[in-house]
């Protein structure tokens, strides 16, 4: 863009456009821009006028993207991120910040620290929001994209560029669970050939494949019969519950709540790998005060969940 162009373009505009395009609704871009409908709509105007495209055009009852407003999206995306670290203060005060926080994470990552870790944000930064989305194949492409601040993953090499940063949060290893009134709850050994007879639910996002365990047991000439397919361990907790159904899951998740849903926890009759969990972030963000900050949050607020589900 030449000198002049920029300096006539207003910059609060490209906020706006910002959220419209992720909204792809210009009411729902109003709320959560706190602004009024009509203002909205007029600041649209002004952004098609500036970019010579229509942006978001009316299909049936809702809205899509155009062409043109699909590429800037990403682009924008990436500016704003840079242009905000260049505004940020140097001297950074929680109490004082304002922003929004987006973290795809894995299912069992999000019930073991994002409850303590939306606390510890709210009364340090109450004014900083937090959005939490579920893990998507497409993850990487996210976050290069900077549709999402981190991204609690286990270890991914299409993450291993310099671009990239991460530190390790939690190493998983498993166990099953079942209902206090299993016939097996008060076994204290159960062999892989009991084991296999059982019924047995798997916790899987994508509903298909192998889980590891069964890769497992093929090696050993064994299979089991895998009765539901759920999506969150959450669920399976609950189902768990109610049914004669064994399932297998981190220790940290079955420890965290199987009081609560009075499950039984009992040790796998065979060796799983251990699951390393890390927390991943793109290089733009890397020296931004206020995502610096919420790392050293992180770090902390992890660190004390694991010893309250420990102890």
């Amino acid at each position: 863009m030449q000198v002049e162009n920029f300096r006539n373009a207003d910059l609060n505009l490209l906020l706006i456009l910002e959220v419209i395009l992720e909204e792809k609704h210009i009411s729902n871009a109003a709320v959560r821009l706190n602004m009024s409908q009509p203002a909205v709509s007029r600041a649209l105007q002004r952004l098609r006028d500036m970019f010579k495209d229509s942006l978001l055009i009316r299909v049936g009852s809702g809205y899509q993207l155009t062409e043109r407003a699909q590429d800037i999206q990403p682009k924008l995306r990436r500016w704003l991120a840079d242009f905000m670290s260049i505004m940020q203060p140097e001297e950074f005060i929680p109490e004082q910040a304002k922003g929004e926080i987006t973290i795809m994470s894995m299912d069992s990552e999000v019930g073991l620290f994002l409850p303590n870790l939306w606390q510890d944000l709210q009364k340090a930064a109450p004014s900083v929001a937090m959005r939490s989305i579920g893990y998507r194949p497409d993850a990487v492409s996210l976050l290069e994209e900077g549709e999402i601040d981190f991204l609690i993953s286990d270890e991914n090499k299409s993450l291993e560029s310099t671009k990239y940063h991460n530190f390790h949060l939690v190493r998983h290893d498993f166990v099953m669970v079942m209902a206090q009134s299993h016939p097996l709850a008060s076994s204290k050994n159960i062999s892989l050939n009991t084991y296999t007879k059982q019924r047995h639910g798997l916790v899987t996002v994508t509903g298909k494949g192998q889980g590891i365990i069964d890769k497992l047991l093929v090696k050993e000439g064994l299979t089991r019969n895998i009765d539901l397919f759920v999506p969150t361990f959450h669920l399976a907790l609950d189902i768990c519950s109610r049914t004669d159904l064994i399932f297998a899951m981190p220790r940290l998740v079955a420890e965290k709540d199987a009081e609560r849903y009075g499950l039984v926890i009992k040790e796998l009759p065979l060796e799983l790998p251990l699951l390393d969990i890390y927390l991943y972030w793109h290089e733009r963000q890397h020296q931004t005060a206020l995502h610096r900050w919420f790392r050293r949050l992180m770090r902390e607020s992890v660190r004390r969940t694991k010893e309250l589900i420990t102890s």
